[in-house]
Formats: structure tokens, C-alpha cells, sequence
């Protein structure tokens, strides 16, 4: 039988009571990670908790709040004693015109996108510096790596990432903490859905432009999320990894 590849690590999620994040939980549960899940929704965290059994716990996050990151950390810490993946998975969509994007929307979107990002890794850098090693893995988007019609927020959150993500990955490098970054294309979350019932003709010209013709699913992220945490991606840092069908190619 092949070695667990995430064995006795402890995987701090984000944004892990749906979608990619809790199909990222499941992964790393099932390579042998310890889980620690926060989410905004703190009733489907503890759902996800319970469902993947005694090696996961739940606890109440706004990705926003430095005191929520604080506190969470600290958690994380003191029920672990260390936190090896940080996975910073929360994030919010947002598709309009330039014309029809508030600035209140606006600032919304980077405010968890960028700032939220910020603050995990800003929270989580000292305990990975002192144990000498983790991985930071931060969810990004295609649109972090090309310009597409009607995503300025969005598009200018995860480029914001992309960049961040290469920033941090040079000043951890010499304490062994790798960051990479993590760009998934059309993948078919509540978020998708929800988007595409806003705008079913913008969701379905996306999905015409994929060469795979298909969008893709939480768990073909997961894959590249269990890449990026586990031993195996030792010697990558600083990187894209791009999940598309194909979209940037």
C-alpha cells in the first residue's frame, strides 16, 4: 500500500464548507491530513467536521477580520500544535459591467479576495518560519492571469493574489515555507451556479471558449491542491498552477 501522502499534517482550509474547499478537505482527509475548516458559514464547516470524523474540527471565520485571523490561528495551534498547509480558499465572485460595479461592490471583492488572502498569510507565517517548512497555497483564478469582459473586481482580486503569492514565496523561501498560487478555470460550484443564473449567456460563452468543453469539477482542483501541500511539490515555490481545460492556453 502507497504511503499517505499528507500524513499527520495539519490543513488549514478557508471557505470550507462547500464548493472547492470542502472537496480539498476531503482529498487531504483521505491522504491522512489533520483538518482544521473555517468558514463564514460556521454551521457547514461543523457539518464538514463531523462527516470526515475525528481527525477535522470546525471553527467560525470571517476572512476580513484580523481578530477572527488571530483567533483562528491560535486555535488551530493550540488543538494541533502546528499547521503545516494553509489553503486560502474563501472568496467571493462577481460579475459587471464596469459601469454597473459599485464601489461598494468593489471594495467587497477585496476586501475577502485580497485582503483576506493578506491576513492568512500574514497570520500563519510565524508558526510555519519557527517549524522550518508549510505550504501556503492561495486560490487565485484564470482571471488572475488574463483580462476577461466584465470581471474588473474579481480580475483585479486574483491578479492581486497572483502577485502577493510571488512576493511572500521570496521572503519565506530561506525559512522553507512555500507559496504558490492556484488558478482553477469554470468549475461547478454553488458560486458558478449562482452566477449563471444571473448571467446564463456571460457563463455559457466561457464555457464555449474552454478546449475541453466542459467546466470543471471541485474535485479535479482538489487534485492540485493535494500536489501543492504534499511533499512531492518540495521544490516548487512562487508558482501558477493553472487548472483550466485549457482556457489559457
Amino acid at each position: 500500500m502507497s504511503p499517505l501522502r499528507a500524513d499527520g499534517k495539519v490543513a488549514l482550509i478557508t471557505g470550507s464548507a462547500g464548493g472547492i474547499g470542502a472537496a480539498a478537505a476531503r482529498h487531504l482527509a483521505r491522504e491522512g491530513a489533520v483538518l482544521a475548516l473555517t468558514d463564514a458559514d460556521a454551521a457547514g464547516a461543523e457539518r464538514l467536521a463531523q462527516e470526515l470524523g475525528d481527525t477535522a474540527s470546525a471553527h467560525p471565520h470571517d476572512v476580513t477580520s484580523e481578530a477572527d485571523w488571530q483567533a483562528v490561528t491560535s486555535w488551530a495551534l493550540a488543538t494541533h500544535g502546528r499547521i503545516d498547509i494553509l489553503l486560502n480558499n474563501a472568496g467571493v465572485f462577481l460579475a459587471a459591467p464596469l459601469a454597473d460595479t459599485s464601489l461598494e461592490d468593489f471594495r467587497r471583492v477585496i476586501d475577502v479576495n485580497v485582503v483576506g488572502v493578506f491576513l492568512g498569510m500574514r497570520a500563519v507565517a510565524p508558526a510555519m518560519t519557527e517549524q522550518r517548512a508549510g505550504s501556503i497555497i492561495n486560490m487565485s483564478s484564470v482571471a488572475g492571469l488574463t483580462g476577461s469582459p466584465y470581471l474588473l473586481a474579481y480580475a483585479a482580486s486574483k491578479w492581486a493574489v497572483r502577485g502577493m503569492t510571488k512576493v511572500v514565496a521570496r521572503e519565506l523561501a530561506s525559512a522553507g515555507v512555500r507559496v504558490n498560487s492556484l488558478h482553477p478555470g469554470q468549475i461547478d460550484t454553488d458560486m458558478n451556479t449562482r452566477q449563471r443564473e444571473k448571467t446564463p449567456e456571460l457563463i455559457d460563452k466561457l464555457i464555449r471558449g474552454i478546449p475541453l468543453r466542459r467546466i470543471g469539477t471541485p474535485q479535479e482542483i482538489a487534485h492540485a491542491v493535494v500536489y501543492l501541500a504534499c511533499d512531492e511539490s518540495v521544490y516548487v515555490t512562487g508558482s501558477e498552477l493553472v487548472v483550466d481545460g485549457g482556457t489559457t492556453a
